[in-house]
């Protein structure tokens, strides 16, 4: 038998105070206690937030009932009175929840009030945010602090609140190192409704019956030296990006204190000994999957019918253009459009990242020679060809990332989002981009003057581009100067490798690493280097084609990098290279993707367990950006319409919180096979949560989503509130990201990883069907 998790109702002169304490350890440790239980906020219509009163006191009577205890605690504020019920229940040997109920005695006009909870840390005398590290994916991994300053990287606080929409498993969790304990506040009731808050002048604080709370870490009240995992209900967010970017103002919601109002609402306190930091997340993760009953969301359509409808929308953007038309006979994938209307907005092939062109071409092929689509076979050999042959820098082997059609050239893309700035300028790129072009201004500048190539995005297409060498040569069709290419590209990573194992986020087209400025290629190793992982899979996949033991030797040195520095360390970020947030690279889910990946790809390689045991830990990080229940939507907005469930799709970024996409597919198919290697069959539930939600929303004849084409999907969509108020997404055609709709964007990444997820699961088990690979896998 574990650790009990022991409650007592501490008897004081004002009243019972709940305290929680392991059993089993030495005279019991005492981790969290509840102060003051019953807590509430008082707020008057058009009163300041700093007119927000507080009031709190202890129980007021305790009766035991059975294994837990029914407490009840009488509040009044001026006019208002209340009544709070507590009922505590033990629900597994480490788990207490309370559900509580809140009636107003009596109210009072235009006043409201939020129910708060503080489960405040016992461990030590003093403790504050540094010495605990805390996880509520994917708004929190750690303290999400690459530069080590005590303080989150995007909401510069050590106070932090979640929207419980932006939180994938409904809980935050603190672990602290010392003692391996790992306490979590979690939600215990799913939240059932939301709404468009009324806000008729853009008010932070407002009335509203909403079912959404938040959840988080804040420091003590009642100046006790110590942190507190808070509840509030209904919500309350102190720094964040719901309504600007810049500013990162405050914002909340109270109940209406009317007469008679009544509301519940509860909550379960969870602690845990555990060894490791990550031994703590997955467990905290995948208990919360059971708690939530996560369920699969039905695929649209078989998943051949996907790659039918993909790429038969894909090649809808399919440019090429004669020698006549211009000396560099350029072909690839211009995908680039709103999929409400699906007209494309710029003619630009891009090269990893969002254009994936390689990795396009590669799809294309095999689904082409598989259904007698001969014009796809031809297109995907144009668009390699033009990769290889005119946008390779034979001189350092290094590739550039864009080709604008229009410019005939290629050019250099630094800014992601900003991607106006390939094919705009002057008042053009102004009203494209609008305040955030302002916004970001100084970093653009800096950016225009340089050239070079992001490592990641010639990463990508160097191993689509090997995957695509290979599959031709299966079919009796060799591409010499395809692989030549590479080994071009592959020489420039070895020498370029840093004595670490590392490789810096950008280079010049001379070779040279790039760091400057700070802010968009990062001040510490976690930033500077943290997309060396990407090299590794086509270093392995080259040694495999060409037998050199170099290649193989620079992956495994990159490897060590990437499990110790950026796995064990948990310091992933830089996968994204579209920041508008406070600094440029993002903690996001695309960074521990590749960790997962290359550390797979050592491990098949080598046989080397060491390499095995990297990529199952990459791979509960990877897995922990999928969300695990359905987040409620306001009923008018377009995603509730459409029935969209939150379930399986993969949050996008740390201070992006509430923001999901599809591109976790990528990972898929190695989840399953690290799952296969390790016997974890959470990751093998995880992976099948993935395919499922991550493809709903394809548009099809049945159920087009909005789109224009069948076969389209969008980039992203809104599950909680981002940037609501900012004038940089208001009336551009990018704007109106509100909760329950779509970020208005389609770019050639979307089908990329989701046809190739599809051949790797089908080379694996020949089937994408996940009931037969979880039998598959069991055996």
């Amino acid at each position: 038998m574990g650790n009990q998790l022991m409650l007592n109702m501490l008897e004081q002169s004002s009243g019972y105070a709940p305290e929680f304490k392991l059993q089993g350890t030495a005279g019991g440790l005492r981790v969290l206690h509840v102060p003051q239980p019953a807590s509430v906020e008082l707020w008057t219509v058009g009163a300041s937030k700093e007119e927000i009163t507080e009031h709190a006191v202890m129980y007021s009577s305790v009766v035991e009932r059975g294994d837990g205890y029914l407490c009840e605690a009488e509040l009044a504020a001026g006019e208002i009175s209340c009544k709070i019920i507590d009922e505590w229940v033990r629900t597994a040997d480490d788990t207490w929840q309370v559900n509580r109920k809140l009636s107003v005695l009596q109210g009072a006009e235009k006043t409201g009030f939020r129910l708060r909870f503080d489960a405040v840390t016992a461990l030590q005398e003093e403790m504050d945010f540094t010495d605990l590290r805390y996880f509520a994916p994917p708004a929190l991994y750690d303290k999400n602090d690459l530069d080590e300053d005590g303080v989150e990287d995007y909401l510069s606080t050590q106070d932090l609140m979640y929207r419980e929409d932006r939180l994938n498993m409904l809980a935050v969790t603190a672990y602290d190192e010392k003692r391996k304990v790992s306490m979590s506040l979690m939600r215990a009731d799913q939240p059932a409704y939301d709404s468009v808050p009324d806000r008729p002048d853009k008010e932070r604080l407002f009335l509203q019956r909403t079912d959404i709370g938040s959840l988080g870490v804040w420091t003590a009240p009642n100046a006790e030296k110590q942190m507190s995992l808070r509840a509030a209900y209904p919500f309350f967010e102190g720094r964040c990006h719901a309504l600007y970017m810049k500013e990162r103002p405050d914002w909340g919601s109270f109940w209406p204190a009317e007469t008679g109002e009544t509301l519940k609402v509860s909550y379960a306190i969870r602690v845990e000994m555990k060894d490791k930091f990550i031994d703590a997340i997955w467990s905290a993760y995948t208990r919360r999957m059971k708690d939530l009953d996560s369920t699969p969301v039905p695929l649209p359509a078989s998943a051949e019918k996907l790659n039918e409808y993909r790429l038969e929308a894909l090649d809808r953007y399919y440019i090429e253009k004669g020698e006549d038309e211009d000396p560099n006979m350029p072909a690839g994938y211009a995908l680039n459009c709103h999929p409400q209307n699906g007209i494309q907005l710029s003619n630009i092939i891009q090269f990893g990242f969002t254009g994936q062109n390689i990795l396009s071409a590669y799809n294309s092929l095999r689904f082409g020679l598989d259904n007698g689509k001969t014009d796809y076979v031809e297109k995907a050999q144009k668009v390699v060809d033009f990769f290889v042959n005119k946008a390779h820098l034979p001189e350092t082997g290094m590739f550039y990332n864009l080709y604008s059609v229009e410019k005939k050239s290629f050019d250099f893309w630094w800014t992601g989002l900003l991607l106006p700035l390939a094919y705009a300028e002057g008042e053009r790129l102004v009203e494209l981009m609008g305040p955030l072009y302002e916004h970001r201004e100084f970093v653009i500048k800096a950016l225009r003057e340089k050239q070079g190539s992001y490592l990641r995005c010639m990463n990508e297409d160097v191993h689509a581009l090997l995957l695509i060498y290979a599959f031709e040569k299966s079919q009796g069709r060799e591409n010499k100067e395809w692989l030549e290419a590479a080994r071009r590209y592959a020489d420039f990573l070895l020498k370029t490798q840093e004595t670490d194992g590392s490789w810096y986020r950008a280079y010049d087209i001379d070779g040279k690493a790039i760091t400057d400025p700070p802010i968009w290629f990062g001040t510490t190793i976690y930033e500077q280097k943290s997309s060396t992982a990407t090299s590794v899979p086509l270093l392995v996949e080259l040694y495999e084609i060409t037998g050199e033991g170099r290649y193989l030797e620079a992956a495994k040195k990159a490897g060590r990098f990437v499990r110790e520095t950026i796995v064990a360390g948990i310091k992933f970020n830089g996968g994204i290279h579209d920041s508008i947030y406070a600094k440029g690279q993002l903690i996001d889910n695309e960074s521990i993707y590749f960790p997962m990946i290359a550390l797979l790809a050592l491990y098949k390689a080598t046989k080397d367990q060491y390499f095995l045991e990297g990529a199952h830990d990459a791979a509960k990080l990877n897995a922990s950006w999928t969300v695990l229940w359905d987040v409620p939507l306001p009923e008018e907005s377009t995603l509730a319409r459409f029935g969209f469930r939150s379930t399986g799709i993969g949050a996008c970024d740390t201070p992006g919180a509430g923001y999901v996409h599809p591109f976790e597919l990528s990972g898929v198919a190695e989840m399953v096979e690290i799952a296969g290697f390790t016997g974890d069959k959470d990751l093998l539930k995880v992976a099948e949560l993935l395919w499922h939600g991550c493809n709903q929303t394809v548009a099809t004849p049945e159920k087009d989503w909005g789109y224009a084409y069948t076969g389209l999907q969008e980039e992203g969509y809104l599950i909680s509130w981002w940037a609501w108020d900012d004038p940089m997404f208001g009336d551009t055609g990018f704007g109106k990201r509100w909760k329950g709709e779509g970020n208005k964007t389609c770019f050639p990444w979307i089908p990329a990883v989701a046809v190739h997820c599809y051949w790797k699961l089908y080379d694996q088990f020949g089937t994408a069907d996940f009931a037969l690979i979880k039998e598959k896998v069991a055996k």
